[in-house]
């Protein structure tokens, strides 16, 4: 009796290692089967890139009632890299994207035993679980934020690389600026996989199809304070693409980042941080009515890290004057590129801001002009602009401070307290998967490759298990080891799709 049933143990087991050779030569024989995702429908991620909480409550000094005041629950996100506690977009963006910390500057990938190794995304999970994809930003489409979710490189600065590997990557939706990064071979490339390119307002309104390249701006899409009637701006590309993406009866991701934010507060730029961070804010607002309208749909809002330190008010009593924030109608980079252009700094900043200048202002401003570094004049704006307003920053630079993060729909209430970007990424990967709830006995990880319960089977509570507990490793004793299905040395969400496979072979 007991060889009978060591007989059938030892079968059963040799069965679960077939299914796992199975699995594994299914995806990489490229077929990338839709893995069944049983959670909600439709993931909706908005970054305001820099956004602190001092940038959204100026914003709302300015304008009243903002939309993310509607989000019911909310926390706190810390934001350090392994580079320290000050991180770049790249990382922060790996973070969010891929559940994984890394140093500044490299794009979803990680450092182990002295090689890069490329970290599976959130977008990609998505892509595995037969959801279409879309990212959207007014950056350049190929800029660190946008990057982290469906590219893989050790440098942010390899631009066009990085716009080879969105189309490889074959995500439904690329809607931005950029054009200079995406050359002759990659717009070609981008053609022969089905996509339409579209580069202006009115190809944007009319464009129709399951893959659709928008780019609509050399560099960056101009900020707000300096757009004319013809510029797209980020609700534009925000509608179009849920138009497109919710065709899919699988649901989609879409991540779409007010990515200017972050550049007007490296300049001090109140009155273009409040107008970026309205943008953004109008961009919340259409997702929120659009999840309220679908209830299986997650929106959840965050900032990468906070720009400049920005302190609301510079003593008691002191006013702020929102009027004069208000009606500024350029931004700081405009007004240095007239005045280095030739213009008068005096009658430069009358136009565009109402203000007389100081000597001592002007002087200011001279003595800018003469620097080295090529955003002196703009910083000098910057700082002079924020003190008439009664507002302050603390730098030019990225800081280490908490960012709001903010969600609405099924799951929402995962999303509360203090956590790190990397916490908010699994969370999501879990409500996008498994719905966020799924009760598992966790016994240890087991001597089967994939049984991360140890109870010699593969099923979804190891999914879970690995997603929950594991996500995140650098995969270093035996144990792990056992969960990296696919042997790269870490246990991302690719090896949580490996087991999911198992499961559904």
């Amino acid at each position: 009796m007991n060889k009978k049933i060591g007989l059938l143990g030892a079968l059963f087991v040799i069965s679960l290692l077939l299914a796992f050779q199975i699995g594994v030569a299914k995806s990489y024989s490229g077929e990338n089967l839709p893995i069944k995702a049983r959670g909600v429908k439709n993931v909706i991620i908005l970054i305001g890139d820099g956004m602190g909480v001092g940038q959204v409550e100026i914003t709302r000094l300015c304008h009243g009632h903002l939309h993310m005041e509607d989000m019911s629950y909310g926390g706190y996100e810390l934001t350090g890299s392994l580079s320290g506690p000050v991180t770049d977009s790249a990382a922060a963006g790996t973070a969010i994207a891929t559940g994984f910390k890394t140093y500044n500057k490299m794009i979803s990938t990680v450092k182990v035993g002295g090689k890069v190794v490329n970290v599976t995304t959130l977008l990609e999970l998505a892509n595995y679980s037969g959801k279409s994809t879309g990212l959207v930003s007014t950056t350049r489409i190929t800029h660190a934020t946008p990057a982290v979710f469906a590219s893989h490189i050790d440098n942010r600065d390899k631009e066009k690389e990085i716009a080879k590997q969105l189309i490889e990557h074959k995500v439904n939706v690329l809607f931005g600026g950029g054009k200079r990064e995406f050359d002759s071979e990659t717009l070609e490339l981008a053609r022969k996989r089905g996509y339409e390119i579209v580069y202006t307002k009115d190809e944007l309104k009319n464009v129709d199809g399951d893959h659709v390249l928008g780019l609509f701006s050399d560099s960056h899409i101009p900020y707000v304070l300096d757009r004319d009637n013809d510029t797209v701006g980020l609700l534009d590309m925000t509608k179009k693409a849920i138009e497109l993406l919710e065709k899919d009866p699988d649901g989609f991701f879409l991540m779409v980042e007010g990515g200017r934010i972050d550049h007007v507060c490296h300049a001090n730029d109140v009155p273009s941080v409040v107008a970026e961070t309205k943008e953004f804010d109008d961009v919340v607002g259409y997702c929120l009515d659009y999840a309220r309208k679908n209830g299986d749909t997650l929106v959840v809002v965050l900032a990468d890290h906070e720009t400049g330190g920005l302190g609301v008010g510079t003593d008691y009593g002191d006013p702020i004057d929102e009027d004069r924030i208000l009606s500024v109608n350029a931004s700081v980079d405009k007004m240095a590129k007239e005045i280095k252009n030739g213009g008068n700094p005096r009658e430069v900043i009358k136009k565009y801001t109402g203000l007389d200048l100081t000597e001592e202002e002007v002087k200011r401003i001279k003595e800018a002009m003469n620097s080295d570094n090529k955003y002196a004049l703009g910083n000098a704006i910057g700082e002079i602009l924020s003190e008439r307003v009664g507002v302050r920053f603390i730098s030019h630079k990225h800081t280490g401070n908490p960012v709001p993060i903010l969600a609405y729909g099924p799951g929402k209430e995962y999303f509360k307290g203090f956590r790190h970007h990397v916490d908010t990424s699994r969370e999501i990967a879990d409500i996008m998967l498994f719905g966020g709830e799924r009760y598992v006995n966790v016994n240890g990880i087991g001597v089967i490759k994939g049984d991360a319960d140890g109870d010699y089977r593969i099923d979804l509570d190891d999914a879970y298990i690995t997603l929950n507990y594991y996500v995140g490793k650098t995969a270093l004793n035996s144990d792990e080891k056992r969960l990296d299905m696919d042997d790269n040395g870490i246990i991302d969400y690719m090896d949580v799709v490996k087991i999911m496979e198992l499961v559904e072979s």
